[in-house]
């Protein structure tokens, strides 16, 4: 029978190797998002600044020296462009099986979303992708007005 200082020490090996794995999906998720996340190339600090988390914190995540507290992991799925719930599972923080199914999107047109535009552009600079998805949003509005009056023009003329 183990004690439960054996048992104390298998939970922590199996956090430290969790906290191993999220580093290593959150590393090659912000290299793949344009950041330069090795010590001393900026990408961490930048990362830093647009989640609002300290650089350690940062730092001992990619490091996989930590488990991110879910609070957190919302902020990096939001500044790598990331589905939360895709995250949890390609991370490893809860297995696949158990993991929550995937949103069913309908298609209704072959028409891309702003963000499925940008990936397949390889858009990933998160300022890029936040200029032009405003532009986008914007254009699309700019044409609803004008398609809205064009109708009421026809409208009008009987």
């Amino acid at each position: 029978m183990r004690s439960t200082e054996d048992a104390h020490q298998g939970d922590r090996a199996m956090r430290q190797a969790q906290a191993r794995r999220v580093g290593a999906y959150l590393t090659a998720a912000a290299t793949a998002a344009g950041y330069d996340v090795r010590r001393r190339k900026g990408g961490r600090a930048q990362l830093a600044s647009l989640t609002g988390l300290s650089l350690t914190t940062i730092s001992r995540t990619l490091d996989g020296r930590t488990l991110p507290l879910p609070s957190q992991l919302a902020k990096w799925a939001t500044v790598l462009n990331l589905d939360h719930r895709t995250m949890v599972v390609e991370s490893g923080l809860i297995p696949e099986e158990r993991g929550p199914a995937p949103a069913r999107r309908e298609a209704v047109s072959a028409a891309l979303s702003p963000d499925e535009a940008m990936n397949a552009w390889g858009i990933t600079d998160p300022i890029i992708r936040r200029t032009l998805n405003g532009s986008i949003v914007h254009a699309i509005t700019l044409q609803e007005e004008i398609d809205a009056t064009y109708a009421w023009e026809a409208v009008a003329r009987g």
